[in-house]
C-alpha cells in the first residue's frame, strides 16, 4: 500500500502531468475493472461504488478534469481503506 500512497500523493501534488497509463494503474490497483470502451476512451467501475463510472482517455497528460473526477472516486476507499473496514 505505501507504493500506492506515494503514487496518489504524486498525482495530487501535480495533477496537471499525470498519464492515462498512471491513472489506470492507480485504479486497477483499487479494485476498479475495465469495462470496455470506444476509441480512445477506457471506462472503469469498482464493485463497491456501484453508481461511480470513471471514463478515461488514453492521452498524456491528462486534462486536470480527468484526475480531479478519478481523485474524488477515489476518496470513499481511501478512507475505509485507512479505518480498517
Amino acid at each position: 500500500m505505501a507504493r500506492l500512497a506515494k503514487r496518489i500523493q504524486a498525482i495530487r501534488q501535480n495533477p496537471r502531468n499525470v498519464s492515462s497509463r498512471k491513472l489506470i494503474s492507480v485504479l486497477k490497483s483499487l479494485g476498479f475493472e475495465k469495462k470496455g470502451g470506444k476509441g480512445s476512451h477506457q471506462t472503469f467501475t469498482h464493485r463497491e461504488l456501484p453508481s461511480v463510472i470513471l471514463t478515461i482517455p488514453n492521452q498524456n497528460p491528462l486534462k486536470v478534469v480527468y484526475v480531479q473526477k478519478v481523485l474524488q472516486a477515489i476518496q470513499p476507499l481511501l478512507e475505509a481503506e485507512n479505518n480498517g473496514e
